[in-house]
């Protein structure tokens, strides 16, 4: 048996998993109008504030390589622009206070538009600088920024109130580790 408080990037990963499908569909179903919403950022800042660096770094590596085998750009681009990203905000987490929700949407938010901006340069390195347009690029910024300061809170309380099904109880382990 799986035990969950040794393996818990499973369970981070899954819900992981769960916010990129519904953030799929409701690309599909933005794309007429020509938004797109981007939201890695928000997935790498859970991962980074809240789990220490191995099981962070397990939750979000399969899940860019999934993002990954989706795009037009090398496969490893996000992986490797994740885990830098990754990397840099666990470094940095000791600054920012955990517990409250305002650090961890303004880190969602800046690993957002940090992501963003690594995505928009490696479209113009390796596909051109032709079809990149500021408008339509603004725009998605925009609504990607919303959907952000819109679903964060929700996402970390939903994958912390899943975590503490299993029993693990991330703000008591991180008062014990100070």
């Amino acid at each position: 048996m799986i035990s969950f408080s040794n393996n818990r990037w499973l369970l981070v990963a899954l819900g992981h998993y769960i916010t990129l499908f519904f953030l799929s569909q409701a690309n599909h179903y933005l794309s007429s109008s020509g938004i797109q919403v981007f939201a890695l950022g928000m997935l790498i800042s859970f991962s980074a504030l809240e789990l220490n660096y191995k099981q962070g770094l397990l939750s979000i590596a399969p899940v860019t390589l999934t993002i990954d085998s989706k795009l037009p750009l090398p496969f490893g681009f996000t992986f490797i622009a994740s885990i830098t990203l990754f990397t840099i905000a666990h470094v940095l987490r000791s600054r920012v206070r955990r517990e409250i929700t305002a650090s961890a949407l303004a880190t969602s938010v800046l690993l957002n538009l940090a992501s963003f901006g690594a995505y928009t340069f490696g479209a113009i390195r390796y596909l051109g600088g032709e079809a990149i347009h500021f408008g339509p690029l603004a725009l998605n910024l925009l609504a990607s920024t919303l959907v952000i300061l819109a679903l964060n809170r929700i996402f970390f309380d939903t994958q912390i109130g899943v975590l503490s099904i299993f029993g693990i109880n991330l703000a008591e382990e991180q008062r014990e580790a100070r």
